[in-house]
């Protein structure tokens, strides 16, 4: 035996030198302290069914706490320590049902633990639990986020950040200075808290108790109390699926809890199930009308279903009535945003990021938009500021701003924006440098505008499209040179370009090429054959070369395409003139008088 207890010592300490690699100090002298008071716990029915398996802690000697729910079924319990002794559990000492906490008598002795306060715990403080799982000891380092107030002024549980399994369930949690300051359950991944261990200590440990088969028998999480218990908690450590299924039970028997019908309707709505929802916080204002939560879910409910002007309503109640909620002002200026109320929708986005917003990106950004659709630039150009500042490198925020800065005139803060997004996006870099020609284009500053066109051709220089807008800065700038040859380079790329065509004959004619730029038009003419600014053009080139039995043809071409140019008629009744037809240039006269009376004076003073 002795042999036996020996292989069963150095098994355990190789086990906990495994599972505390890379622990802290505290959790090895805890462990060292603790694991005489640690059990496992394992209970069964009277048809030696599985009832419960979980975790336990010595309060004394023979006196083990676990939880409640795992034994509230057993006719037969079990509880064995780290170091394996096993000791049946006799008898139900106490229950604490508030908290799923039962005190059971064993039979054997236990190292009992050393309690604490759990009042001493701040949030960030370090915490650990002691297990033993599948055979392994398990120390498991967390901290505290905070308290959940399960019932104001009744039931508080620690909300803990810790990575405990459901074995874990009844764990000690002990502060950093080894002393048990509260209890672990587990109900699932996302439900896990701490009891406080106060509620153990309030158990009565001197009642005589029941032997726990003759003890009753019932379903603790079908109770008022487990129900409430596993419910609220869920729905705080927002766990809907749970929240829904254990406070449905728990409103069936207490239809009174208007703080239930809230918790409820919330896990319903992040569920996506609006109508019941709804139909909760419905309840919950049955019993309050002014409760301001209640409102605000109703709010949120309408807002949901596309009713923005009943969620409106809502919203602005619970404001009235001080709910303690930031993203309200955002949800109600969504609302006035969809019925079109564009003032109040700035003025709640605008309210919901000076609260102090915990993401303010999409408020600014939803301000940003509101203020551009109010057509107020420069409160938009702010709020997009405000954005940035927060999410600097947002292509969409990035780029509503440089358009901004463009439309009021601030040129070089624009061009610097677009630039910044072609850094950002290259892949757009082409739209960007053009947003920033077409900017300087409009502004008549085509020395900055070339730039730009010349910053695209470099990014695209087989680009035909790139060539020709290039081409018509150089144009603009009066570069008549450098436009002539940059529409020569787009038309050795595309020889069909009708519009690169085009506007080489107006350049070559402002270079008084009166040759060329007829050959020019005759190429647009010949691949737009019923435009007819391209025969006029043609007509109107020859005309200033003195050869006006070959403009002739031209304009009347261009005339039987579009009757109604004053411009074309004037021209082609010049050249009648010119050809000593001036029977000709009377009936043109005669349209003339209709379309233009100045020109139509010009012409008659002509006529001889």
């Amino acid at each position: 035996m002795k042999k036996n207890y020996l292989a069963l010592i150095v098994c355990f300490f190789i086990l906990c030198q495994f599972s505390l690699a890379g622990q802290a100090q505290e959790a090895v002298d805890i462990l060292g302290k603790a694991s005489a008071g640690v059990v496992t716990l394992k209970s069964w029915d009277k048809n030696k069914n599985v009832m419960g398996e979980g975790t336990g802690l010595a309060l004394d000697e023979n006196l083990v706490v676990v939880p409640y729910h795992l034994i509230s079924q057993a006719n037969a319990a079990e509880v064995t320590s780290i170091s394996g002794k096993r000791g049946k559990v006799e008898s139900l000492v106490a229950t604490n049902r508030d908290y799923d906490l039962a005190l059971v008598r064993i039979k054997g002795k236990l190292g009992a633990l050393k309690p604490g306060t759990s009042d001493s715990l701040n949030p960030g403080d370090r915490i650990f639990a002691l297990s033993e799982i599948s055979g392994q000891v398990i120390i498991t380092e967390g901290n505290l986020k905070g308290w959940l107030e399960l019932v104001p002024g009744k039931i508080r549980l620690l909300e803990v950040n810790m990575n405990l399994e459901k074995p874990a369930c009844g764990a000690p949690i002990f502060d950093a200075q080894g002393k048990v300051v509260g209890v672990a359950l587990v109900f699932g991944a996302g439900v896990k808290f701490g009891v406080p261990v106060e509620a153990v200590l309030a158990m009565n440990s001197q009642a005589k108790g029941l032997d726990l088969k003759a003890a009753p028998k019932e379903n603790y999480l079908d109770l008022p109390e487990g129900s409430l218990l596993v419910g609220k908690a869920a729905s705080l450590l927002n766990e809907p699926g749970m929240a829904s299924i254990y406070l449905e039970k728990y409103l069936k028997q207490k239809a009174d809890d208007l703080e239930g019908y809230v918790l409820l309707g919330q896990a319903y709505y992040r569920l996506g199930n609006i109508a019941e929802s709804y139909k909760n916080y419905a309840k919950a204002l049955l019993l309050n009308p002014d409760h301001p939560q209640a409102l605000y879910g109703m709010g949120l409910s309408k807002l949901r279903e596309r009713k923005f002007k009943e969620a409106a309503e809502y919203l602005e109640k619970a404001i009235s009535r001080n709910i303690d909620s930031r993203e309200v002002f955002f949800e109600l200026g969504t609302a006035y945003e969809e019925l079109q109320d564009l003032a109040r929708a700035a003025e709640n986005y605008e309210k919901y990021v000076k609260a102090g917003a915990a993401n303010p990106f999409p408020a600014w950004l939803k301000l940003a938009q509101t203020y551009q659709r109010l057509n107020q630039p420069l409160q938009a150009i702010a709020a997009f500021r405000e954005a940035l500042k927060i999410n600097p490198d947002d292509i969409n925020c990035n780029y509503n701003l440089a358009k901004l800065l463009a439309e009021t005139n601030q040129y070089e803060e624009a061009e610097a924006v677009f630039q910044k997004l072609a850094a950002l996006n290259q892949r757009d870099a082409v739209t960007y440098y053009g947003q920033i020609m077409q900017m300087y284009d409009r502004a008549r500053n085509y020395e900055r505008a070339v730039e730009a066109a010349r910053k695209i051709v470099e990014l695209n220089p087989k680009n035909e499209v790139a060539l020709y807008n290039l081409a018509i800065m150089y144009d603009r700038l009066g570069r008549l040179e450098q436009a002539v040859q940059t529409l020569n380079e787009t038309l050795a790329l595309k020889p069909d370009y009708t519009h690169a065509w085009f506007n080489l004959g107006i350049v070559y004619d402002k270079q008084k090429k009166h040759v060329e730029a007829v050959e020019a038009f005759k190429k647009y003419t010949a691949l737009a054959p019923d435009d007819p600014s391209g025969w006029l053009n043609i007509g109107l080139e020859y005309m200033l070369l003195k050869d006006f039995e070959k403009a002739l043809p031209n304009l009347e071409k261009s005339v039987s395409l579009n009757p109604n140019n004053p411009v074309a008629q004037y021209n082609l009744g010049i050249t009648y003139i010119n050809l000593k037809d001036n029977y000709s240039a009377r009936e043109v006269l005669k349209v003339l008088q209709k379309l233009d009376q100045n020109l139509a004076g010009r012409l008659a003073k002509l006529i001889k």
